[in-house]
């Protein structure tokens, strides 16, 4: 067959087609009819029959190395809360912890005096494996002096036990959730593993405008908090670094600034201070040396959070009551020494340590006022030097006074510069979290 004449025939009608003024729709209907022509045109003969590829099939049985599972390889830490009423022998129990590890723990005085110590709502991170070996604990340690110290124990090689108090290293994040809210706000907080502190400061934070306890199913929380870590586990929490509620349509949003290296404040959006605080300061033009948070003590050199902040001041600096409320406590105890509590309100307390005197007629049940004297500055308990040690907890927890009771100061021109940075970048970081559905969980 001549291919050629073949190939001419498609070349003639277009050459028709052009030199008339025919629709050239007939041309769009010849193209296929081209196509399928140079189609046969390319395609190679087919009148050998193609080889078929030789295929081996190769069976092999390959030997799998021997699998060895090392349970004292696979060690985890669990970080664990007491409950009311809970022994430490209950939690480990709990944990999986194997009863002859347990007693053996418990049975060592050295060790057991500092566990036996731990109160409802304190966390014990526990290092086990499947089998329920025991290998590390650790702890903050309260010692009822306002501080408490980070106690870690470990199981050498030899099964013996070595227990360390020493400066651990810790490291600072920031933590973020979103949380919303079911039928019970507080179910809802403790369900997103809330730490029980940030849960205060938050719930102080709006107590004047959307206070937690009325927020209904659907409302929502997000929350942006600093935690300290020690091995990848939080030993410590705070301070809350800006939160949003929102109910029923509404929002508020607080943030956190630092004044200094010690102290800090909520504000809004505009650098208005949430707070109002006290109406007196207990120590009137001294400065705060020593903030609440993690530090490491100076006399005793370990790792230590300090529940408090303490005032700078000679001996002999009058006290005086902060707000209107009534004398709980007045004596001398451990650490504290000269020790003052005083009950302002069904959910919030103050207290004093290291007292070098009480002031006349101050006795538990004497009703005080905003402004009155009730001791003055001393270096009574275990201390460096004379200062006032001061706390304020609410609802029984122990919370940072310069968020939970003392006056925010105003905020000047440089530092508004830094609170709207700082601000900007966390409101930031809400609005995400806003976006994300449920609880979440997140560490950066």
């Amino acid at each position: 067959m001549n291919y050629r004449k073949l190939l001419k025939i498609p070349q003639n009608l277009i050459r028709r087609l052009s030199s008339r003024t025919l629709n050239w729709l007939a041309l769009g209907a010849a193209l296929p009819c081209m196509g399928m022509v140079a189609a046969f045109a390319l395609v190679p003969g087919t009148g050998e029959q193609q080889a078929e590829p030789r295929i081996e099939v190769v069976t092999r049985s390959l030997a799998l190395p021997e699998l060895h599972l090392d349970d004292d390889s696979t060690r985890y830490w669990r970080n664990e809360e007491v409950r009311n009423g809970e022994t430490v022998s209950r939690l480990l129990n709990r944990l999986g912890v194997r009863d002859s590890e347990t007693r053996a723990l418990i049975h060592d005085r050295t060790l057991a005096h500092p566990l036996l110590r731990l109160k409802p709502g304190a966390t014990l991170s526990v290092q086990t494996n499947d089998n329920g070996d025991l290998y590390g604990l650790r702890f903050l340690d309260d010692e009822d002096t306002g501080e408490k110290t980070l106690i870690m124990l470990n199981r050498q090689h030899d099964g013996r036990w070595q227990v360390s108090a020493d400066p651990a290293q810790a490291q600072t994040v920031e933590t973020l959730r979103t949380i919303a809210i079911g039928a019970d706000p507080a179910h809802a907080l403790s369900r997103a593993r809330i730490p029980a502190e940030i849960g205060t400061q938050l719930s102080d934070m709006f107590s004047d405008a959307a206070g937690l306890s009325r927020l209904r199913p659907g409302d929502r929380v997000e929350l942006i908090y600093r935690s300290e870590l020690y091995q990848g586990s939080p030993i410590a929490t705070g301070p809350l670094l800006a939160a949003r509620v929102t109910r029923k349509g509404k929002t508020w949003q607080g943030y956190y600034f630092a004044h200094d290296s010690e102290s800090g404040a909520f504000y809004d959006a505009a650098g208005h201070a949430l707070k109002q605080g006290f109406s007196h300061a207990p120590v009137t033009g001294a400065r705060i040396s020593s903030g609440f948070g993690l530090r490491v003590h100076p006399l005793l050199h370990s790792l230590r959070m300090h529940e408090g902040v303490d005032y700078a001041a000679p001996t002999g600096t009058p006290v005086v009551a902060p707000a209107d409320g009534v004398v709980a406590q007045a004596g001398e105890e451990n650490g504290y020494g000269n020790r003052l509590l005083i009950r302002h309100s069904a959910r919030l307390t103050t207290l004093y340590g290291h007292l070098n005197d009480f002031a006349p007629g101050i006795r538990p049940g004497v009703a005080v006022r905003a402004g009155q004297l009730i001791g003055h500055v001393g270096a009574s308990g275990r201390v460096t030097g004379a200062h006032l040690h001061f706390e304020v907890s609410l609802n029984g927890e122990r919370v940072d006074p310069t968020t939970g009771g003392l006056q925010a100061p105003r905020l000047d021109a440089a530092q508004r510069v830094a609170f709207a940075r700082d601000s900007a970048r966390l409101g930031r970081q809400l609005a995400l979290l806003n976006n994300i559905p449920g609880h979440i969980a997140q560490v950066d």
